[in-house]
């Protein structure tokens, strides 16, 4: 038997009433359901004989549904407000802002970055961002390129934000955070071999990193990249991590190799 996925009609029948405030009386709710009978065919029309069938169903009293909701509820306030926590970023150092209008430096920019998740899908994604997503536990929101003509001494900047979710041990962040920055900071230098950023142009095959000083979550900090050196397709990449003092927390150099032309 088959039944429509919408009810025709519903109604709800106490079939006892004064109900106490902790008793666990019972009602029933009746529901009339459309059922689907068996197809038959007339003039090469398809047509679906309906007939009304009821179903009675004994659910708890209203006192434990209601205190259901209540959790149900609660449990989506839970979520939702950790959530905000998660991606509750303040807004990014003003320095960032400043290379906006540095005539020497380009915004990098790429539609699965800056789309959303709907474009990302609809173009063959199959989630976010690692660490350029909104959601990202450490989060680079754009990068500036200082492209030089032949690729060596080009330099990519960025800020990255260390969200509550990048948490190791009581406040500070997963030494792990700043090795994915390393690799994506290398990456992304790498694919501005000839001066200008080609995305995905190449692969990070190799990266060394040396882990300097601890992340305090909730911090913001300057990220640089910069090529060193460019022997065929291997690109070499210097990079590093550090706060608006000039203290390095990591750094880490790493090799490029771009795609057969």
């Amino acid at each position: 038997m088959l039944f429509s996925t919408a009810a025709t009609a519903t109604r709800v029948a106490l079939h006892r009433f004064g109900l106490t405030v902790l008793g666990l009386q019972q009602c029933s709710v009746v529901l009339s359901l459309t059922r689907v009978s068996p197809t038959s065919r007339h003039s090469n029309v398809c047509v679906l004989p309906l007939t009304m069938d009821t179903v009675i169903l004994n659910v708890p009293t209203l006192q434990v549904v209601g205190l259901a909701a209540a959790a149900g509820l609660l449990a989506c306030k839970l979520i939702s407000r950790r959530r905000a926590d998660d991606t509750e970023r303040g807004p990014p150092p003003a320095w960032l802002d400043e290379l906006e209008g540095d005539e020497s430096y380009e915004r990098i920019r790429l539609p699965e970055w800056d789309n959303g998740t709907e474009w990302r899908r609809q173009n063959g994604f199959k989630g976010s961002d690692y660490v350029h997503g909104a959601r990202a536990a450490v989060h680079v929101p754009r990068y500036y390129l200082r492209g030089v003509a032949g690729g060596v001494g080009s330099k990519l900047v960025g800020a990255a934000h260390f969200g509550p979710g990048a948490e190791s041990h009581r406040g500070l962040c997963h030494g792990g955070t700043m090795c994915s920055l390393m690799d994506d900071v290398i990456g992304w230098t790498g694919f501005c071999a000839t001066g200008a950023c080609e995305p995905w142009s190449g692969f990070t095959v190799q990266i060394n990193t040396a882990l300097k000083k601890p992340v305090e979550v909730g911090a913001w900090l300057r990220l640089e990249g910069e090529i060193t050196a460019i022997d065929g397709r291997k690109v070499s990449v210097k990079a590093r991590l550090l706060s608006a003092d000039g203290d390095v927390h990591c750094e880490a150099e790493g090799l490029v190799v771009l795609k057969k032309s």
